[in-house]
């Protein structure tokens, strides 16, 4: 039997490392994607390499063990927990036929998410900026009146539809991942997607109408985008700073979409943000869970299936969507 060496003792020993700092709070749980290990903090989430992952060959007894911030948001994200978190619920070893590369699934869903946030924090800094332009606003003096102002109005609105836009994609290549074939035949992006699932699961399915609904918004997003880099006649934003108008009325930054298919009447920067977000957020998971359902393996065991965990069964993490078996003519959650 060969002796070991020492960097073989060192390697197999056991080990610790404090991951982040007191900044991101506790941990709250973990996931591994194709082999990486990502510990997940309520407000961050790191990439753990091991120094066998950096120096397999074990040439050097001085590589370390590292951390690596991933994501500057955690389990008290709604965005993590919604996303990216769903998706470790969902896509598991065993859960899904063999078909789907589930772990290519997860690492789409980070991506989501990473894009995801950001375009929150965009829409975060805005809302703050404007509770500082509303408080610092003053009276009129004499016949004069400071306005108050969003700096770089134009360029944060843009900044958010381009994530939210590569959201969008993000979405369209985790959908490619279950239907790749039929999607690449259909194409038309998202209105492809509905297509392919409106042929395999019937007009009235409500996969099918989801998808509908979620190829709608895609096409909204999309057009919002051509109106900020090919903007026209006919398809373009009017975006406004604060305004005072003739009834002496101080207007809060607006926008509108000018678009033949998918205008957006004038309405607050702010509002318009909030719901892109809301519905964004809405349309992720639910797509998530649908993928999983129509997905689910099957098992000679139970009957499973993907639905609502009730919510005295739900997780410290609070998913939303899960593995159900009905025991007893009661649904519970297949950990």
């Amino acid at each position: 039997m060969t002796e070991k060496r020492p960097i073989d003792k060192l390697r197999e020993s056991a080990g610790g490392m404090n991951v982040g700092d007191v900044s991101d709070g506790e941990i709250t749980g973990m996931m591994t994607i194709a082999t990486r290990l990502y510990i997940i903090k309520e407000k961050a989430i790191y990439l753990i390499a091991m120094a066998d992952d950096i120096d397999p060959q074990r040439t050097r007894a001085d590589i370390p063990n590292t951390q690596q911030l991933v994501i500057n948001s955690g389990s008290d994200s709604e965005i993590v927990r919604r996303i990216l978190l769903t998706a470790r619920e969902l896509f598991r070893e065993n859960r899904l036929i063999e078909e789907i590369e589930w772990n290519s699934v997860l690492l789409k869903t980070l991506e989501i998410s990473k894009d995801a946030i950001a375009a929150q924090e965009i829409l975060d800094e805005y809302m703050k900026l404007k509770i500082v332009a509303d408080a610092s606003t003053t009276p009129p003096q004499g016949r004069g009146f400071r306005m108050p102002a969003i700096p770089g109005l134009e360029a944060r609105v843009k900044s958010f539809v381009q994530k939210i836009e590569h959201v969008v994609q993000g979405i369209y290549k985790t959908c490619m991942l279950f239907y790749p074939d039929e999607m690449r035949k259909a194409g038309k992006f998202l209105e492809g997607f509905a297509t392919v699932v409106e042929a395999r699961y019937s007009e009235q399915d409500q996969f099918t109408l989801f998808a509908k609904n979620l190829a709608n918004f895609g096409k909204l997003i999309r057009n919002v985008r051509h109106c900020i880099e090919h903007p026209n006649i006919t398809q373009r934003l009017e975006l406004r700073d604060y305004q005072l108008t003739a009834d002496r009325i101080l207007e809060e930054p607006m926008i509108r979409v000018i678009h033949d298919e998918t205008p957006i009447e004038r309405v607050p920067v702010g509002e318009f943000m909030q719901e892109i977000m809301a519905q964004l957020l809405n349309g992720t998971e639910l797509l998530l869970a649908y993928l999983a359902a129509r997905h689910t393996a099957t098992t000679s065991h139970f009957f499973v299936v993907v639905g609502e965990i009730p919510e005295d069964q739900r997780g410290s993490d609070g998913v939303r969507f899960g593995y159900l078996i009905n025991i007893g003519g009661v649904l519970q959650r297949l950990g």
